[in-house]
């Protein structure tokens, strides 16, 4: 099913991170969420690729990346695509993320904020926004993200069920409940049925918990100066309604150069959802990368 994109491999930081190559220009880097992999991004590369040098990894504990016991806080992940960057021989670069995506993109801007153009992040929250209590309403939109961080269990649940937990996912997120094929649902359940996958991704969520909350406070008061584009969808409007928040005031915070559009009729995968607005959206925020 996977397109015949251009698939590479590089070892970084120790271990082997799978990356699809395409195009020639200023680079951009985009960053999978969960239960994504490269894959997700599979509508914007040959766009994107006209113009600019596409660089879309499976970070580590996804798809054909290793799934090493340990890594999974953000700055460590962040560090495994600032390491693959170099190895490209690129200093300043571009980034998309979405989800998880949305946490290491950030993460690699905080810690290298002078060699990111211009960062895009597609339906997610500012991380401060998921420290402390939660009101019920919240509890029950992120119900995954307290289950996936209990040790051991999620991984014994779902083993042998992949593929009805994904389309869980793919169906409540998504405003269009019919919008992965067959095929396409084949793809993600054989990524997340590999040995490790499962632990990979759900120790994102452990390092949410337990490991990344001190460098997110260490770092509330920072505000970056490129430019960011923020997309946003219908989830992130419900989920930030519960937790009685605007869905863009975080980032609005956190930055000093902020748009923000909200794609219609898109749920939380908008950019496999909305293809045709969401490329239309990045290519004219990246039109000026590099300038």
């Amino acid at each position: 099913m996977s397109p015949q994109f251009n698939h590479q491999t590089a070892t970084v930081n120790g271990i082997n991170i799978h990356y699809v190559l395409e195009g020639r220009g200023f680079p951009v880097v985009l960053l999978h969420g969960w239960p994504e992999m490269w894959f997700s991004w599979r509508k914007q590369i040959p766009v994107l690729a006209e113009r600019f040098q596409v660089i879309v990894p499976d970070m580590r504990g996804f798809g054909a990346s290793d799934k090493p016991l340990s890594g999974y806080d953000t700055r460590t992940a962040a560090s495994d695509i600032y390491a693959l960057v170099q190895a490209l021989g690129h200093r300043r670069i571009a980034l998309v993320g979405h989800d998880i995506g949305v946490r290491v993109a950030y993460r690699y801007c905080l810690d290298h904020e002078s060699e990111v153009d211009r960062l895009a992040l597609l339906d997610s929250g500012h991380p401060l926004e998921q420290l402390g209590p939660q009101p019920p309403a919240a509890v029950r939109e992120r119900w995954h993200a307290f289950f996936h961080q209990i040790p051991d269990l999620p991984e014994h649940l779902v083993r042998g069920n992949v593929e009805a937990y994904l389309r869980h996912f793919y169906r409540a997120w998504s405003v269009n409940k019919e919008l992965y094929t067959d095929a396409e649902v084949a793809e993600y359940v054989r990524a997340y049925s590999q040995p490790g996958a499962l632990r990979g991704g759900f120790s994102y969520y452990r390092a949410a918990a337990y490991e990344d909350p001190p460098h997110w406070r260490a770092d509330a008061e920072r505000v970056l100066s490129m430019p960011l584009l923020y997309l946003w969808g219908e989830r992130r409007k419900r989920t930030a309604a519960a937790a009685g928040l605007d869905p863009v005031e975080s980032w609005r915070k956190a930055v000093t150069n902020l748009r923000s559009v909200h794609i219609p009729e898109a749920g939380h995968f908008l950019h496999e959802e909305k293809p045709e607005e969401v490329n239309r959206e990045l290519l004219a925020f990246l039109a000026e990368a590099g300038g």
